[in-house]
């Protein structure tokens, strides 16, 4: 079992089988950052890309839910395959998701505006509250 925070990469892509489970599917990448101490600034690793597989009622929510460039939380198999194409041998990984999460510490916004918080040294009681 792995988890991956990342970023959906692509449009979600969703079906119904022969048997009538539905399927999402989506590209998934992830980022890593790390802070640089000699340039004090934080700058961008490597970038992991995985396709992720929903399956039944989680394929739903992930059809309703999700759009390309949402942040996410993934937690599923991890699973290697490996692919014949053109005489070119390739591996990919696919993420068979049991969990899928919006990830609510990089979410813009979920439709209300945005709080604006004081800054250092100015007087709370003059802003009003935003509920």
């Amino acid at each position: 079992m792995v988890t991956v925070v990342g970023l959906v990469a692509s449009e979600i892509s969703f079906r119904h089988g022969e048997d009538g489970k539905s399927n999402a599917y989506f590209r998934l990448h992830s980022t890593e950052r790390r802070y640089n101490t000699a340039a004090g600034d934080w700058e961008d690793g490597e970038t992991l890309w995985l396709g992720v597989s929903c399956w039944r009622k989680l394929a739903d929510s992930v059809n309703t839910t999700l759009s390309k460039g949402d942040p996410v939380i993934v937690q599923g198999k991890l699973r290697m395959r490996h692919v014949e194409k053109d005489d070119v041998k390739r591996t990919t990984l696919t993420l068979d998701a049991l969990h899928v999460g919006l990830d609510l510490s990089r979410v813009q916004s979920l439709g209300s505006p945005p709080v604006v918080e004081p800054g250092a040294g100015e007087d709370l009681v003059a802003h009003t509250a935003p509920f």
